[in-house]
């Protein structure tokens, strides 16, 4: 590696001790500007080379934070030309440029051509008319033969968006360079200074001669507008033709986000004010591309929040996190442009939206990605296969893809993928190690495999922000529900076995109680009397009543133990069924219609006999003091989530419209039903089976003139 300091050849560059003013390293061409050996410039006074008002000047005036300019006269035995010192000052050293003045190859005077340029330039509606007005204006205020605008992507592989050109140079637009062509040093040197300028005079570059710190070799080394240019600027200009190549960068929130390449075919130089215009014009650019670059974001955020909204709603309002981000009207891929499938793993299950590898594709590549990254942060690819094996057998779907942690501990994450895009790219650059003596710049086709089209800032920050969503609301609230739910199972287990104890191990006593009133009756009824016979009466009332009500407690509690046979089923066969046992104990007269010609009705027979039971005793009893109890049973001709709706009417006390959904808890019976005995557990039971069968049950109700149930089920064949 290189350690010794060179520079261009244009300027000469001397280092001075700060207190004295002593010479203590001078470049080795010092000869050609001053006629005298750099060795033998050493330990001289500096008021040797300038006139002393000129040191004098320099001593009191120059500072650290910014270079300063002195223009040189009465230089004795100098070619004949202007010249200027630009200092450069950092503790004890001084680092001094002298170069010759050059002259605008446009007249006039150049603050005013900077403020019409600038003011072009600050007009620019759009990026694109910004940087085609700034190659336009590069070429003619500067006189370059060509200017073009290289963007970087995030891997710093850069394409030429932006040219413009003014004799028969061949054009660049949509060439390729890759990240080497513009290694990290060079970056990086960009940064530090925007603008640099490289003339090729075909020579070897001069160094320095004699002792310099550490803070003057940076100065050199990336400071001045004479330091050592990137070996590949001068490869650039042999393998193409040209003499002169120079940069402007475009640093956009601390990054480089492009820089506009100047070449011309003869030698160009620019001065300290050149340079100066040049980056005034730069920083211009800059502030301009960060507005529309903003602007632009905020749009996009506009739009995708609004995707993320509806997104979101769907979310809250799902039973759980893949059917949330998969089941609404906007999915998880509406958020990311050119995305065609995706995965999501959540409570350990692996859901799969759209076009995506195989499940086992998809577990080996996270196998990879966990051991590769860490999997706790968002990573993104365009060259997926390139990258990681496994997902070599899939690169045409997945060739793209962007990884979206969720919670880490408990597996759960998000991957977008996108489709592979064969493209044909011509780059400007070869770097065939094979034949190390051929021109590195130049032309060469590629056909790409495996690459997507890449992931910009705005996909990532739209993942992100679902992915702060996901984590602050949405899990949590999945945490908390799977913890209530949890509880509830607990809750519900321990309500059934109790309903079954209460309604299967007392029934034996309560047997006994109602058998022994009836033996009592049997045997001592005339001892009892009509006190005693009134008292018996009760118990035996109280019995039945207690019999009924666990009864119907054992078949509520046996719903979901019992196994069901789905079935398509008669409704009218059904109803008589239930005609059938209640007439054998039915005192009460009423007329119950059934509907001809209805459609079957789906479900477990058991349990729809216990529907139709309930509906049809309610109907029964609470039309009971009409003079002509009527019931009808019927199909409504209409249907909900492609199933049938059924009724049973009657024309009986009615249901207060208050009470409607309350008449369907457990226990829980209407206000003006008080005169009629009932459990409150029968409508409770109808609405667990209708529901078991993924169904619904509603009323429509008028006091006084009677109820309609209104029912379908919808169980899965």
């Amino acid at each position: 590696m290189k350690t010794a300091l060179e520079v261009q050849s244009y300027a000469l560059v001397l280092v001075v001790e700060r207190g004295d003013l002593t010479i203590t390293a001078a470049s080795d061409h010092a000869a050609e500007f001053c006629g005298v050996a750099s060795d033998c410039l050493l330990g001289k006074p500096l008021n040797k080379l300038f006139h002393a008002d000129t040191v004098a000047e320099l001593r009191d005036t120059v500072r650290e934070d910014a270079p300063g300019v002195f223009v040189l006269k009465d230089l004795e035995k100098w070619p004949n030309n202007e010249y200027q010192a630009i200092v450069y000052a950092f503790a004890k050293e001084l680092v001094i440029e002298v170069e010759p003045r050059r002259f605008w190859p446009h007249t006039g005077d150049y603050s005013a051509r900077l403020n019409d340029f600038t003011t072009e330039l600050e007009s620019s509606p759009t990026i694109d008319t910004l940087l085609q007005h700034l190659t336009d204006g590069l070429t003619y205020h500067l006189g370059y033969d060509r200017a073009i605008v290289m963007q970087f992507d995030q891997g710093y592989n850069g394409r030429i968006t932006h040219e413009r050109k003014l004799n028969d140079l061949p054009s660049l637009l949509n060439i390729m360079f890759t990240s080497s062509d513009v290694p990290a040093a060079s970056r990086y040197n960009q940064v530090v200074d925007t603008v640099h300028n490289f003339v090729d005079d075909r020579r070897d570059l001069p160094g320095l001669t004699g002792s310099y710190g550490p803070g003057a070799r940076e100065i050199i080394r990336r400071l001045i507008a004479a330091r050592e240019p990137n070996v590949h600027y001068v490869q650039y200009l042999r393998d193409n033709g040209l003499r002169t190549v120079a940069y402007l960068s475009l640093i956009v929130d601390g990054k480089l986000w492009g820089s506009v390449y100047l070449h011309a075919v003869e030698p160009l130089y620019l001065d300290y004010q050149m340079r100066a215009f040049l980056r005034v014009v730069g920083r211009v650019v800059q502030q301009k591309i960060a507005y529309h670059i903003y602007s632009r974001a905020l749009r996009l955020r506009q739009s995708a929040n609004r995707l993320r909204d509806q997104l979101q709603d769907t979310i809250v309002n799902s039973d759980n996190l893949a059917s949330g981000l998969t089941s609404g009207e906007t999915t998880l891929l509406d958020l990311l442009d050119g995305t065609h499938g995706a995965a999501i793993c959540s409570d350990e299950v692996l859901t799969l939206h759209g076009v995506t590898p195989h499940e086992e594709q998809i577990n080996a590549i996270m196998k990879w990605l966990k051991q590769t990254t860490g999997g706790e942060s968002v990573w993104s690819t365009d060259h997926l296969a390139h990258l990681c094996p496994p997902a070599q057998d899939c690169a045409e779907i997945s060739a793209g893809l962007l990884f979206l942690p969720l919670d880490v501990e408990a597996n759960q994450w998000i991957i977008w993928f996108k489709p592979q895009m064969i493209q044909t790219v011509t780059y400007g650059s070869t770097d065939d190690e094979r034949n190390p003596g051929a021109r590195r710049f130049q032309l060469s086709d590629q056909t790409l495999h495996g690459y997507s089209l890449p992931w910009s800032q705005d996909d990532i920050g739209t993942a992100q922000a679902i992915q702060a969503f996901i984590q602050d609301v949405v899990m949590k609230r999945y945490t908390v529900a799977r913890k209530r739910n949890e509880l509830l199972r607990q809750a519900y287990e321990d309500l059934e076995v109790f309903s079954y104890t209460v309604g299967h191990d007392l029934r034996a006593p309560l047997r006994g109680i109602s058998s022994f009133a009836d033996i009592l009756e049997e045997d001592f009824g005339d001892v009892l009397g009509t006190t005693g016979k009134s008292h018996l009466k009760v118990i035996q009332d109280n019995a039945e009543r207690m019999r009924v009500f666990m009864s119907d407690l054992l078949a509520l509690s046996r719903i979901d133990r019992a196994n069901i046979i789905i079935n398509e089923l008669s409704v009218a066969q059904l109803v008589e069924r239930v005609l059938a046992d209640r007439t054998t104990s039915e005192q009460r007269k009423f007329t119950c219609t059934v509907q001809p010609d209805m459609p079957p009705i789906t479900g477990d027979r058991n349990h729809l006999i216990t529907v139709f039971t309930n509906l049809i005793s309610n109907a029964i009893k609470y039309s009971s003091q009409r003079e002509a109890p009527r019931i009808e049973v019927g199909f409504t001709g209409q249907y909900r989530n492609g199933c049938p709706v059924f009724f049973v009417a009657d024309n009986g006390i009615g249901i207060p419209e208050d009470q409607y959904g309350r008449v369907f808890d457990l226990f829980t019976r209407s206000p003006n039903a008080d005169e009629f005995q009932g459990t409150g557990i029968g409508l409770a039971l109808v609405k667990r089976i209708v529901n078991f069968h993924e169904g619904d049950i509603w009323i429509e109700s008028e006091v006084g003139v009677g109820t309609r149930f209104y029912f379908y089920t919808c169980p899965d064949q």
